[in-house]
């Protein structure tokens, strides 16, 4: 993938955030990410932060999505999901756009 590859790619990921917190489901966005070629890391356990990239070069295109639960005692709340999509070159991010949705 080019740099115009990744930022179109970018794009295209960023704008399925709205859709995922209508939906209020984290796979909307996960699903457009595999289908652009970026692959989950991890180890595969389970986890409250699950990540997504592509690398190409000195760019990374990254899809993650995070959770918490908002609990108190006595207090039963919904868990706040985190989406975020980043355009990273090293260090630095280049693009970022991020959305969150309660379930």
């Amino acid at each position: 993938m080019t740099t115009v590859d990744l930022d179109a790619a970018f794009d295209q990921l960023a704008a399925t955030l709205d859709q995922a917190v209508r939906e209020r489901n984290f796979a909307t966005t996960s699903s457009v990410a595999e289908t652009l070629g970026l692959r989950k890391i991890g180890d595969g356990k389970p986890s409250q932060r699950h990540v997504w990239e592509r690398p190409d070069g000195d760019l990374v295109l990254r899809f993650e999505w995070r959770w918490y639960d908002q609990s108190k005692a006595f207090s039963t709340q919904p868990d706040m999901n985190l989406l975020s999509v980043s355009l990273l070159r090293g260090e630095q991010t280049v693009k970022t756009a991020s959305d969150r949705y309660e379930d």
